[in-house]
């Protein structure tokens, strides 16, 4: 089924990037937000921990995979090749985020 569309970006449309970006960039203040209004036990401190861990590697794997597409690459795919696969990645630190601040207590 041919949609006319010439589009190499056809099933990553450029919301999703988006959409990543701005998850990406609104885990800083709500990290903040944990770390001053709510009070952690040890394993809130650990879920924390282990969900600021996993921000970082999503991270690095996001532009590790742009560095390596944009060896023999006519245009820059660093920014433009983030997709579906980043945003489900970047989902799991707030999951952990959401576990840590649901055990500690409101200050």
């Amino acid at each position: 089924m041919d949609l006319g569309s010439s589009s190499i970006y056809f099933y990553e449309p450029i919301y999703i990037f988006i959409l990543l970006l701005f998850l990406g960039l609104i885990y800083i203040p709500i990290l903040a937000i944990s770390f001053f209004k709510v009070k952690l036990s040890i394993i809130g401190i650990g879920l924390q921990c282990i969900s600021i861990i996993v921000y970082l590697l999503v991270g690095i794997y996001m532009v590790g995979g742009g560095y390596f597409q944009d060896g023999h690459s006519t245009d820059q795919l660093i920014f433009s090749n983030y997709g579906f696969l980043e945003l489900n990645l970047l989902t799991y630190p707030y999951i952990f985020l959401a576990l840590a601040t649901t055990i500690g207590k409101k200050d």
